[in-house]
């Protein structure tokens, strides 16, 4: 059966500051960095979805996790989403914590 999505952002989620705060990652920023760097996937974006849920941090804290994937095509075959990692790298997901 073929893969019916290619991740293109990884789950990501808020993360607790020094300062006690909760930073939440901007997924639009992010996308529109990533699509800088992949100008060839613009016309496609209508075939991107951001899938959105709640998760708790480490210290009890509830935060938004966000992944972005796209349907399958020769354009993305082979793609990692490691290459474009230093654009959420702050926000990548620890283990799961859970649903709020």
């Amino acid at each position: 059966m073929p893969k019916k999505r290619v991740t293109i952002i990884p789950r990501i989620h808020g993360k607790i500051t020094k300062d006690g705060n909760i930073s939440e990652p901007d997924i639009q920023w992010i996308m529109e960095k990533w699509l800088e760097r992949h100008p060839e996937f613009k016309p496609r974006t209508k075939d991107m979805r951001a899938i959105r849920g709640q998760w708790h941090t480490r210290e009890g804290y509830r935060t938004e996790v966000v992944s972005v994937s796209i349907t399958p095509g020769d354009d993305i075959a082979g793609y990692d989403p490691a290459q474009d990692v230093d654009l959420y790298e702050y926000y990548l997901a620890d283990e799961w914590q859970g649903e709020g």
